[in-house]
This record gives structure tokens, sequence and C-alpha cells, in this order.
């Protein structure tokens, strides 16, 4: 770790934000980025890195990703910089706390939507795009269009966080469902992994790049073990 705390910079999607603060109380820096740039992991890419060249002055550049169809990779901090990321695939695993937590869920109950209260509260989903498009291409097209999108899925779930006010989160995910004709559930999840990230240790759980080095792919093998 490194000896002065407010030489680490946090740069997290902005899904965490809420949880992220709660957890550091005041002891870190934080820059969050729009989650929408996810759907373009080329543009994630170049903002974090954009955040990376103007935060010259930490030693410290603590990652609120998973690789996120590869954003990560490339990435490269300053020569006197040390980055730690997440290794995970995405940020459902960080809010369940256990990657193993993660494939547990994926295997058992494949084809499920995930929220947070961060995610519900600040990330586009197909019923906010539906609801988006009705002007625009009218209601025959909006409405196939999202349902297009979830095909594929049978389930909403909400991941529940300790000490956040959930019922605001828990009716748009209740609605969302039954929009779509989804089984509605409910996850805990764990601030574990996060405060991990935010004081350590960053041991096997984490990519850990010092010295300028770009990140590679292969520092995520795990990943493509499962």
């Amino acid at each position: 770790m490194p000896e002065a705390a407010n030489r680490i910079l946090v740069i997290a999607c902005s899904v965490f934000r809420e949880q992220m603060e709660s957890l550091a109380n005041g002891s870190h820096s934080f820059i969050y980025l729009d989650q929408i740039l996810h759907r373009t992991p080329e543009n994630l890419r170049e903002e974090i890195q954009k955040v990376i060249a103007g935060s010259q002055e930490y030693s410290v550049l603590l990652l609120g990703y998973g690789l996120c169809s590869r954003a990560m990779v490339g990435l490269r901090a300053g020569a006197h910089q040390i980055m730690v990321i997440p290794k995970m695939d995405d940020c459902i695993g960080i809010f369940l706390g256990a990657r193993t937590d993660y494939y547990r869920e994926l295997r058992n109950h494949p084809g499920t939507f995930y929220f947070t209260k961060g995610w519900v509260e600040t990330a586009k989903d197909p019923l906010k795009e539906y609801h988006r498009c009705v002007a625009e291409y009218g209601e025959e097209m909006a409405l196939w269009a999202a349902r297009e999108t979830l095909k594929h899925y049978q389930r909403a779930a909400l991941i529940k966080t300790c000490g956040q006010d959930l019922e605001t989160s828990r009716r748009y995910v209740q609605e969302f469902a039954r929009f779509f004709n989804l089984h509605y559930a409910e996850i805990d999840g764990s601030p574990d992994y996060l405060r991990k990230l935010l004081f350590g240790p960053w041991d096997g759980d984490f990519v850990v790049v010092e010295g300028g080095i770009p990140v590679g792919e292969e520092l995520f093998k795990e990943l493509f073990r499962r």
C-alpha cells in the first residue's frame, strides 16, 4: 500500500459512486465516467486513458471496472504509477463480492439481467430505451426493439447491498420484470471486493501493473478458464 492515501485516485463507472464513497469515507479522490461508455469499449478505453494522462500527480490508480469487453486492454499509466484493476469480467462480480459467486450465478441462472441501485439510477437499460424511443419511432417499433434486446433473458435480478435504501430501485426492477415478462429476483451482494480494491491487499484477485507497462489481455487469463 502507498504511504499517503491522498495520492490514490479511483477512476470508476458512475454505477459505483454511492457505495464506493461510503466505503472510502473521504480517504480517496474519485473521478466517475458515464456508464454509457460501456456500449463502445474503444471509447471507454480512450476516456479512461485521458483521465490517466491528466492525473500524473497520483501514485496509485484504482480502476472501478472489470475487463469490460476488453476495454482495459492497452491502458497505460505513468512510469511512476501503479494501476490496479479488478480481475473481473464486469461490474456484476464486483457487486456480488467474488468472481466465484458471479460464475455460480451464471451457471445456475443464465439469461439474467442484473441491476444494482447505482445501475438503476445512472445506466441505460431496455425499458428506459423503450420509453425514449416511443416518441421517435412509435410504439410498435420501440416495443419490438426493446423486447428483441431481451429475447434470451428469463430473469431480472436486483443485487442488494447493505446500507442502501433500495425501495425505489426495487419498484423499478419489478416494473422492468413485469414489462418484459421476466421472473423477478433479489440477490445478496457484498462490499468485500470493493473494500479490498480501495484498501488492499491487491493480491491475485487484481491485475496490478507498474512502471508504465500497458495492460495486456494475458493478465486476465483466469477469466477465460471458468
